[in-house]
């Protein structure tokens, strides 16, 4: 693409289909996962101001767009007691030479530049190839902006997140307001001595599969995975297809 740092918030709700639904499906978000936008995904009110800032951070020092995402309604209108990070202390996080270097890349007839051409199909694929590599380690600048916020406000940051028995057998993988009350049933079942446990995925775009693997407990068993949406026609929809894979 252009190459310009971009973040939208967005409330996922459900693409209408036989009716219209306004509620925290992620139909809408998972139409747009091969637009080349990173995706970060947020399970509460709290975690979506930290993602919030981290989806800024990244977007500005890498150039790659991102999208962040909580589910509409259920996260989005829901009314919370959180620590806010105050804007000096966000502030802090900002990396001023990549503002600088943006503002230097705006249009200015002093220094002119071509942007916005028409290429042939040999030409366009190649600069599209030469793109990887704004994408390269794009994972490991969220944890390093992430573990930047957690160090400052003692929130605590993971793009992978597991909770429940640390030897669980039997594990959820799930992403967005559905990771709270998993979580907090799993964790409740762990102290009963039920080997469960649940996967909270935030990072999508990219995926990072050795985080993932990382964050899974090694004497998993069976993996149960939640995605809500539906995509007609496929073998899976976008997290299964991620996970199995």
């Amino acid at each position: 693409g252009e190459l310009l740092p971009c973040v939208m918030h967005v409330a996922a709700r459900a693409l209408a289909g036989q009716a219209l639904s306004i509620f925290g499906d992620h139909s809408d978000v998972m139409a747009c996962r091969s637009t080349g936008w990173a995706m970060l995904a947020s399970e509460s009110v709290e975690m979506a101001q930290v993602n919030a800032i981290v989806s800024h951070l990244v977007s500005m020092e890498r150039r790659v767009p991102v999208q962040h995402f909580f589910d509409g309604f259920r996260t989005s209108h829901e009314v919370n007691k959180i620590k806010l990070i105050d804007y000096n202390t966000m502030k802090s996080f900002i990396n001023w030479d990549a503002v600088k270097e943006h503002h230097d890349l705006a249009m200015n007839p002093r220094h002119p530049h071509v942007q916005g051409t028409s290429q042939g199909p040999d030409i366009y694929f190649q600069c599209v190839e030469a793109g990887n590599s704004f994408y390269d380690g794009l994972a490991d600048l969220f944890e390093e902006k992430g573990k930047l916020v957690q160090e400052k406000t003692g929130l605590h940051f993971a793009l992978y997140a597991y909770e429940g028995h640390p030897e669980a057998k039997h594990v959820i993988v799930v992403m967005g307001s559905a990771a709270v009350t998993c979580g907090e049933t799993a964790s409740y079942l762990a102290k009963k001595g039920q080997k469960v446990g649940v996967l909270k995925v935030r990072l999508f775009r990219p995926w990072d599969s050795s985080r993932f693997l990382a964050a899974l407990p090694t004497t998993t068993e069976r993996i149960c995975v939640l995605d809500r949406t539906k995509e007609q026609g496929s073998q899976g929809e976008p997290l299964l297809l991620e996970v199995s894979s």
